[in-house]
């Protein structure tokens, strides 16, 4: 019906010729004139077929784009020696696929689908890259091409149907991602539209740090609080993950407060701007930033400053100036005291752990929550007090990056194995893709005496003076 109609509606372009014509234009010795009648809709379809095995490959060309080419021609050039000629024939074929299943009982359709297969299989990269681009977007393309395509090794002929193609399922996109091997089929995969939560999951657990810095910056994406918290988690230790966080389409307090933390200065603006967080969960933001301006973290704005004094004359009418109460007050209890700044907090973080583990109240959901909080020194000073290790041992243990040391460190330290996972990203700085995770049950991943080795090695490192 389609070479039907094209022929119809051509005709009125092309001049009217004869069967005896279209026969001398076949056996011209001029290739010009053979690639006119190849290209001609109303050529009568033995003399096309004829055409299809000329030995020009201009010619071969145009026959394989040519709608009225019969299907057998067509199959005929499936092998054809000329990329460019397997090529175009891929183009017209994809458009003819609609609707097409391996278990067509039509001979025409049968063998148009059969073509359809070897070309998505074709070794030229070009001719699979043809039939991903146009079948990309067709709601009722052929699943198993589709599938197939999906699967390939080249990330320009997988890349259009990962990325656009309405005929891949949940189930078989989470299947693909299981079994990828490093070609950006996730990358492709987080910019669909309406990415689930359990395509979201599967990316975010993943060590490919450019798909998670796509699926954040993709606003359609289903991304749990849960997975965004673990992802603001990591975040410090990739800054390109940071625009595309401070601008997701929602973010919790509890996350906005934890992006405050540590994202550029520049960001901090775009956080503050956010109009799904209430004015106290605002402040709360620019208390921190208030706290990273005092620090000498980055230079010091103009409506920072202005909006932190604010929060503190909120915070007490009284007091005009908002100024910091001295050291000998640091135990008064009345309304309106401003704490003092993050050095005079944190600096008896180790006392401070030692008065809580004296109480026993120095326990994993404490460490957790101060990693959650990104309070990096109470977290440190735990370990090193749950250990029953010198700080300087701790340090030596984060600062190499070490995976089995850190692991040590938090078994000495009697935390639960899925802790030591987070204590590995959070203060060791280990890469996730390098993690030791625990085994089934939630153990450590490592015999007692390896762990006990290791500490023993960092504990000396310590003891004499090592750097």
């Amino acid at each position: 019906m389609k070479g039907f109609l094209q022929r119809v509606f051509t005709k009125r372009s092309e001049t009217p010729i004869t069967y005896d014509e279209a026969k001398e234009m076949a056996a011209s010795p001029d290739a010009g004139v053979r690639s006119k009648l190849a290209q001609r809709h109303d050529t009568r379809p033995e003399i096309l077929y004829f055409l299809a095995s000329d030995q020009d490959s201009s010619v071969r060309r145009h026959i394989a784009a040519n709608q009225a080419t019969p299907l057998q021609a067509d199959v005929l050039l499936t092998d054809d020696s000329d990329d460019s000629v397997r090529g175009s024939l891929a183009e017209k074929i994809a458009h003819l696929s609609a609707g097409l299943t391996p278990n067509e009982t039509d001979k025409l359709r049968r063998m148009t689908y059969d073509a359809l297969d070897k070309l998505a299989r074709d070794q030229a990269v070009h001719v699979r890259q043809v039939i991903s681009e146009t079948l990309k977007d067709i709601a009722d393309a052929p699943q198993p091409i589709i599938q197939q395509l999906a699967r390939d090794a080249e990330s320009v002929v997988c890349g259009p149907v990962l990325q656009y193609s309405p005929v891949l399922t949940e189930d078989d996109l989470l299947e693909i991602i299981e079994g990828s091997s490093g070609r950006g089929a996730l990358s492709f995969v987080s910019r669909r539209r309406n990415v689930g939560e359990k395509l979201a999951d599967a990316i975010a657990a993943s060590s490919d740090k450019d798909a998670i810095s796509h699926l954040l910056g993709n606003k359609s994406a289903q991304i749990r609080e849960e997975t965004l918290d673990q992802l603001i988690d990591r975040a410090p230790d990739y800054p390109e993950w940071h625009e595309p966080l401070v601008e997701r389409p929602t973010l919790t307090p509890t996350a906005a407060g934890k992006l405050a933390r540590f994202v550029a200065e520049n960001l901090i603006s775009v956080l503050e701007r956010r109009k799904d967080l209430k004015k106290d969960q605002l402040d709360a933001v620019r208390e921190v930033v208030q706290r990273r301006i005092a620090s000498g973290e980055f230079e010091k704005r103009d409506d920072v400053a202005t909006d932190a004094k604010k929060i503190k004359v909120d915070k007490d009418k009284s007091q005009a100036a908002a100024k910091p109460e001295p050291k000998s007050d640091k135990k008064s209890d009345k309304k309106g005291v401003v704490a003092d700044d993050d050095e005079e907090e944190e600096e008896p973080a180790f006392d401070k752990a030692l008065a809580m583990h004296a109480k026993k109240k120095l326990t994993d959901k404490e460490v957790a929550k101060a990693l959650a909080a990104n309070d990096v020194k109470f977290a440190r000073a735990s370990l090193a007090v749950l250990a029953g290790i010198s700080p300087e041992a701790v340090s030596k243990v984060l600062n190499t990056h070490s995976a089995k040391g850190v692991v040590s460190l938090a078994w000495k330290a009697g935390l639960p194995a899925d802790l030591a996972v987070k204590i590995q990203v959070k203060l060791g700085h280990v890469p996730p893709s390098q993690t030791l995770n625990p085994r089934s049950g939630n153990q450590y991943p490592l015999s007692e005496d390896d762990m006990n080795w290791q500490l023993e090695f960092f504990t000396g490192m310590a003891t004499s003076g090592v750097r």
